[in-house]
């Protein structure tokens, strides 16, 4: 069985909106729907994993 490396992105770019403002930065990059049909991508906010506020003052 092939193992399939993940991949990390931030969560803004995937569309969730976690950005400072309250909004999104959503990324339609080609790459990025195979990855996720294959299941290979992890998202993170690391703001919002260090706890800061959506939005943020």
């Amino acid at each position: 069985m092939k193992i399939m490396e993940k991949i990390l992105i931030s969560s803004c770019l995937l569309g969730q909106e976690v950005r400072y403002h309250g909004k999104d930065a959503l990324c339609n990059h080609h790459a990025i729907s195979p990855w996720k049909s294959e299941n290979r991508i992890i998202y993170i906010c690391p703001e919002v994993s260090a706890r800061l506020p959506v939005p943020r003052p």
